[in-house]
């Protein structure tokens, strides 16, 4: 699936669901609508979070759910996740109505199940929103649905099925689609389903058809004056004198006009479609320098899309706040006038209990003041323990290293002691003078108890200096174990004759092994 068909699927399915369902006899909703006709999403979505406080502090369940409803709407466009946020309050909400009103609980819940599956389209979980869109289309088709959502619905899973490249069923959808926004006069949705038969149409060389289909949705779209359709019906047609009249001219034409109309939009998507189509007409023009400019325009709009993105995120909060602020002050007003009103009665009960008042209070603070005092004396007390408590882990801690340090030197020592001891057999042996087995076994016997091995000496080392081997390994890791001997006995700042005793080699061998480590490991 190119990204150019993507695009146009979820433009298709953001324009669908721009036009819902008109609102309610709610003036604040009703505002918000025309706003968001004209394509001004931060005004309706200002004027849908007015209708949603005032509903909510009314405590009227149906406009606070369908003031949620178009909250999502307008939100979902910049931000899908604050969109399902809103549509899930709004579901909520229309449960609640259930009790009260369940035919409009039942159809504020399919639109919902819609405006979900539509954002989840776009964030291509296309499994779950055919199964929601499936779940509107089976309660609905057999209801006298005047809403539109059926037909919607049907567009939903015409969507899904061509971005499976499932160009049979997709078709079969999006002709129920238009059978319903035909049968409901849904002027909004028309020239959404006529451009995508017509393009399917022209991918099946059904030439006549496919224009039919494309005229009608670009007549439909200038008589109501829908922009972004518009934007859509252009660009197919200007596409279909590509393919069937070979009139890059005309196609051309098409696409600038497209392109005007898609500037004025806030929703940068529809720009980036028309450019794009210029690109693939001077693609086939080969005019690659004009392919080149084009694509760098389409890199900078989409820069400044995602920015609009964030800022539209920015803006929706702003109004939130602004709004809330708005309700607050006019809360304080009302507090206010209230207040004023009292005024006049509680006056004289005021002064006389403002002596009891000034004299409790005194003894309060009074109260609080040693109470206080106490306090931060415990607060002292426990702040020197603390501190005493500290030292002593401290003194504890350095006792532990200065003994795990000694238990080093020790076994570093015995090391020494027991390589001493073999370099005196080895010269006792040399010699070759008539020693008895007895005086060997004596001389080693002596040593016996000294004779740990290189095991004990790295449990030492390493509960002195922790991880030590593991951070050379971790640095080094084709390090040999050898190496690592040498590490250590460097660590301990022994001298080249110490090392070489204790490794049982001769000094030059300890010289060359630290000049390879240099070497190696510098």
């Amino acid at each position: 699936m190119n990204f150019t068909l993507r695009l146009f699927i979820i433009l298709f399915c953001f324009i669908s669901m721009c036009g819902l369902a008109s609102p309610s006899n709610n003036p604040l909703m009703q505002k918000g609508w025309a706003a968001l006709v004209k394509d001004d999403e931060n005004e309706a979505f200002k004027y849908f979070w007015q209708a949603h406080e005032q509903a909510r502090k009314t405590k009227n369940t149906a406009d606070n759910a369908e003031a949620l409803l178009f909250l999502g709407i307008c939100s979902y466009g910049s931000s899908l996740e604050k969109g399902l946020q809103f549509v899930t309050k709004s579901l909520n909400e229309y449960k609640l109505l259930e009790q009260t009103d369940p035919e409009k609980a039942l159809i504020g819940r399919y639109k919902c199940l819609q405006l979900i599956s539509t954002i989840y389209v776009r964030q291509r979980k296309h499994d779950e929103a055919m199964a929601l869109s499936q779940e509107v289309v089976d309660e609905l088709k057999d209801k006298n649905d005047k809403s539109g959502t059926l037909g919607l619905a049907y567009n939903t899973l015409g969507s899904i099925y061509e971005l499976k490249n499932e160009k049979q069923e997709a078709e079969q959808y999006y002709l129920l689609a238009m059978k319903e926004f035909e049968k409901g006069k849904n002027i909004a949705y028309l020239p959404g389903s006529y451009c995508r038969l017509g393009e399917i149409a022209a991918d099946k060389n059904e030439r006549e058809i496919s224009g039919n289909y494309l005229n009608k949705a670009l007549d439909i779209a200038e008589s109501s004056e829908n922009k972004q359709a518009q934007v859509n019906a252009l660009v197919a047609l200007g596409k279909w004198f590509m393919r069937f009249e070979n009139d890059n001219l005309q196609a051309e034409i098409y696409f600038n006009k497209a392109r005007i109309f898609s500037m004025a939009l806030s929703d940068k998507t529809f720009e980036i479609k028309a450019i794009e189509a210029l690109i693939e007409l001077k693609k086939k023009e080969s005019d690659f320098e004009e392919v080149s400019k084009l694509q760098n325009q389409v890199i900078t709009i989409k820069d400044r899309f995602y920015s609009f993105e964030r800022e539209q995120i920015v803006k929706s909060l702003e109004v939130q706040f602004e709004v809330s602020e708005k309700n607050r002050k006019l809360e304080l007003i009302s507090a206010e006038k209230e207040v004023s009103k009292l005024t006049n009665y509680i006056l004289v009960l005021i002064l006389a209990l403002l002596l009891i008042v000034f004299t409790i209070l005194f003894l309060f603070l009074k109260r609080i003041n040693k109470r206080d005092k106490q306090l931060l004396k415990t607060k002292e007390e426990l702040v020197q323990l603390m501190e005493e408590q500290k030292k002593m882990k401290e003194q504890q801690f350095q006792n532990d290293i200065e003994f795990k340090e000694s238990q080093l030197s020790a076994v570093t020592i015995q090391m020494l002691e027991k390589n001493e001891l073999l370099d005196e057999i080895k010269t006792i042996l040399s010699r070759k003078e008539p020693t008895s087995e007895k005086d060997l076994k004596k001389l080693i016997s002596k040593y016996t108890i000294q004779d740990n091995n290189w095991k004990d000496f790295d449990n030492y080392f390493e509960s002195v200096n922790k991880n030590f081997y593991t951070r050379l390994k971790n640095k080094y890791p084709e390090i040999s174990s050898n190496d690592l001997k040498i590490c250590a006995l460097i660590k301990l700042n022994l001298s080249i004759k110490e090392m070489a005793s204790i490794l049982n080699i001769s000094p030059d061998s300890v010289k060359t092994a630290r000049h390879r480590l240099r070497k190696n490991y510098s």
